[in-house]
């Protein structure tokens, strides 16, 4: 989910470069999506300030083939509490350009559940391939912010 106001920039990565995130560090371009719209959500939520703000979700398609897996035993112990290691993870994977995404484990969820995010390197050579199914506006639970 983007904030409706960049919604038409959603998949350039820019928002990632400007500011650090779990997976890049500073400059790194990086699309940050989730495998179901509840985690899509949940990841939105721990970042809310109170002010309501209308939210657009966007579904995308992309191959299974074109989507690389990091799971939770290929980290380091305590990933979830190591951004820098993360960080240093996301930045070799979008550099090696070794897949159009990747799908990584969510520090919010236990991983017993499944939950991945999957994100999207923006400047893929495949990056135009990535199907936009459909957009529509979410309005977040006042409970959730």
């Amino acid at each position: 989910m983007v904030s409706t106001a960049y919604a038409r920039a959603a998949f350039d990565g820019e928002g990632a470069a400007r500011y650090t995130g779990r997976w890049n560090p500073r400059g790194v371009r990086m699309v940050y999506t989730a495998d179901s719209l509840a985690l899509a959500t949940l990841e939105l939520s721990v970042h809310l300030a109170g002010a309501r703000v209308v939210y657009t979700a966007i579904e995308v398609d992309i191959p299974d083939e074109w989507i690389a897996d990091v799971r939770p035993r290929q980290l380091t112990k305590g990933w979830a509490d190591d951004q820098p290691v993360t960080q240093r993870v996301g930045e070799q994977w979008v550099r090696s350009s070794s897949s159009l995404a990747l799908r990584v484990p969510s520090s919010l969820v236990d991983q017993r559940s499944g939950e991945r995010n999957v994100l999207i390197n923006p400047v893929h050579p495949q990056h135009e391939s990535v199907i936009e199914l459909q957009r529509f506006e979410v309005v977040l639970d006042e409970r959730l912010r």
